[in-house]
């Protein structure tokens, strides 16, 4: 018998539900979200969300408590990293160290979870999501309300690359209030944006035109941080949810980029008047539950971000031996009685048992001495191992001091971006900082400048490129001196 399988995405705009037998859509639904009620990935008014899903599963006669979760990727971050070769038990860690190093959020902020990708020889590389915890517990919080419970759940720009089955692509999805662009290449989604659109862009023209500019940023920044494996120019733009029913868009979208853009072929078969491109989230919920590979390009394909505070309690050994145990209990008490009652008991089966009592207490003493050695074996194995903790930990602390000042640097030439300046890429090469970005008018770039000479960290602040490339749009490239 199939799997039915019911999943269930939310972001600020609606509540989406799909239920399916097996790769066959039997029910769909989708209710609208008044403005306020998600903010920015956040649910604000837990109750009425939760009313708005209760709604949505009488409405199509849902009465199952169990649900694939999806959400919006806006304010997640993804990430990956590479570590060196480290002992499994020191692995979590590492990585919640790095990700305090690189992320521009306190990891207390977030939930962490990661799985471990192919890396060079020696190293560790694993794949990194950050949740924010507000919006994860509010969502919990929501869906507690409801009684329905889970425990698998992603990102929608996750999902999005799940639809490819090369190991290299390009993916868009557009809904009403943000966009996804997703760069994957050898398997692995690097990197991920989801952009909220401005108030203003209410025109097809406005978005397209907003998504053009992003999505070409996007490459730039990957080309130019992997040059030795930039994207093909034949590579296409799969687009999913609004756009890709907007045929002229696209065409304008592909000119555009110079790159063909086609529409992403949905997962399952649509059946009549099912709007497939508005619920792509859903089926790529839907082949995460049934088939975590399905001989997809992505790497990363079996990842639950589901923290783990919130996954179901594995079943209790105990709870299952309870009620036998408390049968064995009462069987012994009984048997306990009946032996008081019995005076006519025969004093020397009594003495028998005491000897043979005393022969298992002999034994269990010469098993308490060997198992004493062995405890001891151990207890010098762990001081081997936290000696060996103690020289890595003195080591990385060596390391986080040599990188203090650098990082300080990146952390104040990221912090004090305006707005309107978005950068496109930072190296650092001979004590120099080189930054590239876009902004609107040159006014933006110097009072960027201007911040930046006011932190005095910089010996010498030099702009060595200023270039219009369209209306509101100059590309820049500011060298930075380090200093001592």
């Amino acid at each position: 018998m199939a799997e039915k399988v019911v999943t269930l995405y939310i972001d600020d705009t609606s509540v989406r539900l799909l239920v399916t037998s097996g790769k066959r859509i039997r029910k769909w639904a989708d209710l609208p979200l008044e403005p306020g009620l998600v903010k920015n990935g956040v649910v604000m008014k837990q109750e009425e969300v939760a009313a708005r899903i209760r709604q949505l599963f009488n409405i199509r006669k849902v009465n199952s408590n169990r649900v694939v979760l999806g959400v919006s990727g806006l304010q997640c971050l993804t990430r990956p990293m590479l570590l060196p070769q480290l002992p499994r038990d020191m692995l979590e860690e590492a990585v919640v160290r790095e990700a305090k190093r690189v992320l521009p959020v306190s990891p207390d902020q977030l939930y962490l979870k990661w799985q471990s990708i192919p890396a060079p020889e020696g190293k560790i590389q694993v794949f990194l999501v950050a949740v924010p915890r507000t919006a994860v517990d509010a969502l919990f919080n929501t869906l507690q309300l409801t009684g329905l419970k889970t425990d698998l759940m992603d990102l929608k720009p996750m999902l999005l690359a799940r639809m490819v089955k090369d190991t290299m692509g390009i993916i868009v999805d557009v809904q009403p209030t943000e966009f996804d662009v997703v760069v994957m290449a050898e398997g692995i989604p690097q990197p991920i944006r989801t952009v909220r659109f401005p108030n203003k862009a209410s025109s097809w023209t406005e978005r397209t035109a907003l998504i053009k500019d992003d999505v070409s940023r996007t490459i730039e920044f990957y080309n130019t941080n992997n040059p030795e494996m930039p994207l093909a120019a034949t590579l296409p733009v799969w687009v999913s949810g609004e756009l890709a029913n907007e045929v002229e868009q696209c065409q304008v979208l592909s000119d555009a980029l110079s790159r063909p853009v086609l529409p992403l072929p949905p997962p399952l078969e649509s059946p009549d008047g099912l709007d497939s491109s508005r619920y792509i989230a859903n089926m790529g919920l839907t082949l995460k539950k049934i088939a975590p590979t399905n001989s997809s390009g992505l790497l990363v394909s079996e990842l639950n971000i589901l923290p783990l505070v919130y996954q179901p309690e594995p079943i209790s050994l105990t709870r299952i031996l309870a009620v036998p145990s408390a049968v064995i209990a009462v069987g012994i008490l009984l048997l306990l009685g009946l032996m008081i009652q019995n005076t006519s008991a025969d004093i020397a089966e009594i003495r028998e048992q005491v000897n043979t009592t005393n022969q298992l207490l002999q034994q269990r003493t010469a098993q308490r001495q060997t198992y004493s050695a062995t405890i001891d074996g151990l207890n010098q194995k762990i001081a081997n191992a936290e000696t060996s903790g103690g020289n890595f930990a003195l080591a990385v602390s060596n390391l986080e001091t040599q990188s203090h000042k650098v990082n300080g640097d990146l952390e104040v030439t990221v912090s004090l971006l305006p707005e309107t300046v978005s950068l496109t890429s930072i190296s650092y090469s001979n004590n120099t900082l080189t930054i590239k970005g876009n902004a609107s008018s040159e006014e933006d770039v110097l009072s960027y400048l201007k911040e930046l000479e006011a932190t005095e960290r910089f010996s010498h602040i030099t702009i060595t490129n200023f270039r219009r490339t369209a209306v509101d749009s100059n590309d820049f490239t500011i060298i930075l001196g380090m200093g001592d």
